[in-house]
């Protein structure tokens, strides 16, 4: 009998041992409702992780505060500090673009606060998006964490993943873009990498006539909800309200390429409100490749080209109009990687760097890593 004693106590010990391991090398994640990467069994997929967020250390309610989306203005000037940590690279939100991009849907907007002080040192917000793999779930997406530390980053992630979970216990799940690197102790659910293009004076494109450009500002609205609905793979999309008020205040850019009457391409292309000062001696204000739809034999047909002339010809209306937009950033999501394909044979550009990063799930279980080119993301 004392033999299994022994056993019990040398297996809890090796248990205790592997916890204050897990503790140690991952002292943020581990505390969080997430797909790890060392759990030994993978969770029954397509539901919640827990009901509830768990009440962690990093959970500061006294010192995060989330509310529906207000006081843009102060949001916007806290991104511009800490953003991006480049004298490089200029942040350029402003108010009416954080506005724009939380209307349309049920934002959450978080501020954190050091005891004492009047104005916020961190901010972070999430809106709903909809996730479509097996079946469509509404979950919501973590945008624009900025803060002067990590210390105060984990806070606010864990703080307004608490706190948005009271406002709305109905949408549990989160998903979180890391744009470099990636969260050390996570499982990923799709991995990419984000090219930076200087566009200097792009050759101007010849569309084929049989081609014709059109951009959607006002109406033709079905055209963007038929093709996201259409699309196969794994599907994270803002609803069509939420695109129409980017749209509105002229921070997104929808073309929509029509070959013989009928769409071959949609490109969804924002101001990525960056202004590279000085980047291998290139640089000025940043557009970004959010999100394409594309035919589903282009890949391998004549059609890829007209698809890259489109894409050409959408920046190039859009550069008419404002002509400090020289950068240009391409995530490789689904289609886009098409177009990053094409921009690296193009003479007329310049390819700066390459960053790699990932999408993860929070409090939402899944098992599945997907492949880039299967995931549309428009968020």
């Amino acid at each position: 009998m004392d033999w299994l004693l022994y056993s019990i106590f040398f297996l809890a010990l090796i248990y205790l041992c592997i916890i204050i391991y897990i503790r140690v090398k991952y002292p943020f994640w581990s505390f969080m409702d997430a797909n790890h990467s060392y759990d030994w069994f993978l969770r029954r997929p397509q539901r919640p992780i827990s009901l509830k967020p768990c009440r962690n250390k990093y959970v500061v309610r006294d010192q995060v505060k989330t509310g529906s989306s207000e006081n843009e203005s102060l949001f916007a000037e806290t991104l511009q500090r800490y953003l991006i940590p480049s004298d490089k690279i200029l942040y350029e939100c402003e108010g009416k673009h954080i506005e724009a991009r939380m209307t349309g849907h049920d934002a959450q907007m978080s501020f954190f606060s050091h005891p004492f002080t009047e104005k916020p040192c961190g901010v972070m917000a999430s809106y709903p998006v909809v996730v479509r793999d097996d079946e469509p779930t509404t979950v919501n997406y973590i945008s624009h964490i900025a803060a002067p530390d990590s210390d105060v980053i984990k806070k606010l992630i864990a703080t307004h993943i608490y706190n948005v979970h009271d406002k709305t216990p109905d949408i549990p799940a989160f998903i979180l873009k890391k744009d470099a690197g990636r969260c050390a102790g996570l499982r990923p659910l799709a991995t990419f990498s984000t090219s930076l293009f200087y566009m200097g004076s792009p050759n101007k494109p010849k569309l084929a006539k049989t081609t014709t450009l059109v951009q959607i500002y006002k109406d033709q609205w079905n055209l963007v909800v038929d093709a996201i609905a259409g699309l196969p793979g794994f599907v994270v999309a803002l609803d069509i309200g939420a695109i129409q008020a980017r749209v509105k205040a002229g921070i997104l850019f929808v073309y929509v390429l029509m070959y013989r009457g009928a769409m071959i391409a949609m490109y969804f292309i924002e101001d990525a409100h960056m202004l590279y000062e000085h980047v291998a001696d290139h640089g000025g204000k940043t557009l970004r490749l959010v999100a394409t739809i594309a035919d589903n034999g282009a890949l391998d047909s004549s059609i890829a080209p007209l698809i890259y002339s489109g894409f050409q010809e959408a920046l190039a209306k859009i550069i008419k109009q404002n002509a400090d937009y020289k950068m240009l950033l391409v995530d490789s999501m689904g289609a886009n990687q098409m177009i990053i394909r094409y921009l690296e044979r193009d003479p007329a550009i310049t390819h700066l760097t390459t960053t790699t990063g990932a999408y993860y799930f929070v409090n939402w279980a899944y098992r599945d890593v997907w492949e880039s080119d299967k995931v549309f993301m428009l968020v």
